[in-house]
């Protein structure tokens, strides 16, 4: 089943983004979850990132969540926790 998941970044984020990214690409880059799409959420100017949108393909809404939790992004309080929402 697919699941869309949108993470806004919190206020202040983008440096602990920048200097946090490789572990971010290596957790999307090693995990199991069939992602079907992926990128970040930038800004009006098309370039400057604020948060991040997922695809995945998982069995539950539980699964979904699981892959939200292990991202690096997730863990260090880049993305406002308060923001995310996850949909089938």
């Amino acid at each position: 089943m697919l699941f869309s998941i949108h993470c806004m970044d919190r206020a202040g984020a983008l440096q602990d983004r920048l200097d946090n990214y490789a572990a971010h690409r290596a957790h999307l880059n090693g995990t199991s979850t069939t992602i079907v799409l992926a990128g970040p959420i930038a800004k009006d100017d098309g370039e400057t990132p604020v948060g991040s949108m997922f695809v995945v393909d998982v069995a539950n809404r539980a699964e979904a969540e699981a892959f939200n939790r292990e991202d690096p992004f997730y863990k260090l309080g880049i993305w406002d926790h308060s923001s995310i929402r996850i949909h089938p």
